[in-house]
Parts: structure tokens; sequence; C-alpha cells
């Protein structure tokens, strides 16, 4: 199973923690549709409705009836394996792949960003990306830390330079008050724009890091904000914070 595999496993269960079923363990009636695409790890709709989904084999759109195919050779696409994808408030994609970086497409040009044409973290596993209210992007890098990009330069964060926990991050969330919240192999770290905080076993209620999946930390591997701004972490157990 991808890693990417396991965040998305995760995020459902978080989900089902949030919604109730009948007694009986019955869902709702409704009509179902599987499509035989194989490898799905990221899925977006855009404001026109289409839906994208990243495989391990490039990028799918569909617009309701009609599927097209994204990949290296038919497209400036950086990678075909993609971990991630998120349209920013200008409607550009941000596609998040393995090994290879990251490409913006806005619907006619592809751009991609990688170790030898940006300020980029690094080319490893992208496998969250967010946009803050100031219109930065930020990319998580499973290997490398986390990096800023405000449309002209780039900043990266890592253990060397920041109070990040650990340089494998695997999830981002940017709160209603701006604090960006990165799920990583040594724990979550908060970052508020100055300061860093970073909750683990040892200082907090999170999940036991003992049983981190990779053995690297406390393998926090996705996040989620609630209506009433708690904040819930997964990996191989869930954890819930709510703030006071």
């Amino acid at each position: 199973m991808k890693r990417n595999d396991l965040s998305c496993v995760l995020l459902s269960a978080i989900a089902l923690l949030l919604f109730s079923c009948k007694k009986n363990g019955a869902v709702n009636n409704g009509k179902w549709t599987t499509y035989n695409y194989p490898g799905i790890g990221a899925i977006a709709i855009d404001a026109r409705g289409n839906k994208w989904f990243g495989a391990d084999f490039g990028l799918l759109k569909l617009d309701d009836t009609t599927w097209t195919t994204y990949n290296t050779s038919n497209s400036g696409l950086a990678g075909n394996d993609i971990n991630a994808i998120a349209i920013d408030s200008k409607s550009n994609m941000w596609i998040g792949t393995q090994g290879e970086g990251v490409s913006k497409f806005d619907g006619t040009d592809w751009t991609t960003y990688n170790t030898s044409n940006s300020g980029i973290a690094g080319n490893d596993f992208y496998n969250g990306i967010a946009f803050d209210a100031q219109g930065n992007t930020w990319f998580a890098c499973t290997g490398s830390g986390v990096s800023k990009f405000d449309g002209v330069n780039w900043t990266t964060y890592n253990t060397a330079n920041s109070g990040l926990a650990n340089n494998v991050v695997n999830a981002i969330v940017i709160d209603s008050l701006g604090n960006k919240w990165f799920g990583t192999d040594g724990g979550v770290s908060k970052f508020d724009g100055a300061h860093w905080i970073t909750y683990t076993t040892s200082n907090s209620g999170l999940f036991n890091h003992a049983t981190g999946v990779f053995g690297n930390g406390s393998g926090v591997l996705a996040i989620a904000i609630d209506a009433q701004g708690n904040m819930w972490f997964g990996g191989t157990e869930i954890s819930e914070w709510q703030p006071q």
C-alpha cells in the first residue's frame, strides 16, 4: 500500500466518526457507480464541477461524461505517479508527484517545479498541498521538510532551520487563524508564522509514536478540522484535540 493510500484510508476513518449511521448499521440508499481506474491516491473537484483524480499512471479528468488522461507523454506533467492535487483561488491546479517535484496546470499551460529549476525542498513524495490567506502555497515533502512558495520566492522549513518535528511531512492543514499544521513522522508541528510548537506522545495526548507506521516517529499521516474547530489526527490510531 502506498503511503498516500494509507492517508486516504485514515481520512475516511475520520469522516466515519463525524457522521452517524442507522442503528442496524445500514447506510442510506443511493446510486453507486464504480469506474475501473486503479491506483487513485488523490481527488479534487474544480469550480466547474470537473473531477480530477491522481493515479499512479497520470492525472485523470472527468467532465461528467468524458474522461481525459494527462501523463508525461501528452502533457507537461512532471511525473505519472501522483500523490496530491489542490486547486487554488485562481483555479490553478497543483499536482504533487512521487519523485518528480510539483506541476502547476492553469488549464492551458504546465509549469514544473523541482530542485533543478526552483527552490523547492526536494523531489520526493508530495503528499500535501495547501494555500494560505496571503496567497502562499505550502507543500509537504516526504523527506525534505516543507516548502512555501509566494509566486516568486521559495522558503524551506526543515529540522535544521526551524521547529519542524521531522523532515518526513505527510499532511498540511491551515486553520481559521492561519496556523499551519504539519503531520510528520515525529509528531504534529504547528507554525503560526513566527513560532513553532510540536505535539508528540511525550508532551500531549497524541497517539503512541511507538506504533508509527515507519518506525520513525509518530507517523501522523492525515489531519482534518471539523466545524467546531477540533483537530483530528490519523496514523495507526486517531487522536482528537479540542482547543480550549
